[in-house]
């Protein structure tokens, strides 16, 4: 006894085409980190290695800080403020100024 099955494949070849894309940018941006950070440590052993990553990543973490101090402190003011503009003994504390005076 023979079946006839019939069916149909729907491919997205835009789709696949982003996805590998997609990953072919990742792999080769993981092979160009890999061979720098091979290049850069090639007379280190790991624990050498780890210390340098960890001094450079506290140098990097500490000059972004340094050039975005005002602005870090700027917005943490003004998300303190909306906190505290939110609570309700900020609201009861400015209802008694306003009503001291008379405003």
């Amino acid at each position: 006894m023979e079946h006839i099955v019939q069916f149909a494949i729907g491919i997205d070849d835009k789709a696949i085409q982003n996805r590998i894309e997609e990953y072919a940018y990742k792999d080769v941006l993981d092979k160009i980190v890999k061979e720098t950070m091979d290049t850069v440590f090639a007379r280190t052993n790991a624990y050498s290695r780890e210390n340098m990553c960890k001094t450079m990543m506290e140098e990097a973490l500490q000059s972004f800080l340094e050039e975005r101090k005002d602005e870090i402190i700027d917005k943490a003011a003004n998300m303190l403020a909306d906190r505290f503009q939110r609570t309700k003994k900020y609201r009861e504390a400015i209802g008694a100024v306003i009503a001291k005076d008379g405003e």
